[in-house]
């Protein structure tokens, strides 16, 4: 754009304030959006994710209850953090990892600047889904132990165990390739 283009003449063109919020507006935020989860902002609320919150010592109880097979240890890399793993073929394998302490039900994500997830802070529902997954915990099992999921929350919880509920006995849900956990 040169000195004397028209747009400058007549007072058409933005300051540099106005035209760099349009471009983050236009091109930025839609980049944003690709990295956001379609209930991004359920997500990212904390308090509303919560739900029935419990002690990672009375989720570790309980979740040995139903399998005295699953091992817990301390995270290396993350300090705050519990590992749940199986002995597959002698070895330990990593199933999943949950913050020590008291953990919301549900999993959340803190946001930065941007409104970014920065990380997942894991929720003990999201910890059991995984455990189904692996076939090491039973949908059955698993709600007369911690319940069936109520209240604003629970479609996602429905979503995630939808493959875990009424399979018929013998049927594999997405275990590793070698089955190696039945």
């Amino acid at each position: 754009m040169n000195i004397l283009d028209p747009r400058i003449l007549a007072g058409e063109v933005l300051s540099w304030t106005e035209e760099r919020e349009k471009y983050q507006q236009t091109k930025i935020e839609p980049l944003h959006d690709l990295y956001r989860l379609s209930d991004h902002v359920l997500f990212t609320d904390s308090e509303t994710r919560r739900g029935f919150s419990m002690h990672s010592s009375e989720f570790i109880a309980r979740v040995q209850k139903l399998n005295p097979l699953i091992y817990v240890r301390h995270q290396l890399n993350f300090e705050d953090d519990w590992g749940l793993y199986a002995d597959i073929g002698g070895k330990l394998v990593y199933l999943s990892g949950f913050p020590k302490g008291w953990m919301s039900e549900f999993s959340w994500a803190p946001t930065d600047e941007r409104d970014l997830p920065t990380e997942e802070k894991r929720g003990w529902r999201t910890v059991l889904v995984l455990l189904m997954g692996k076939g090491l915990l039973t949908y059955p099992e698993v709600v007369e132990e911690f319940g069936e999921s109520e209240g604003f929350n629970s479609e996602r919880w429905a979503v995630y165990t939808q493959p875990y509920r009424n399979r018929d006995e013998g049927q594999v849900v997405a275990l590793n390739i070698s089955n190696a956990f039945e």
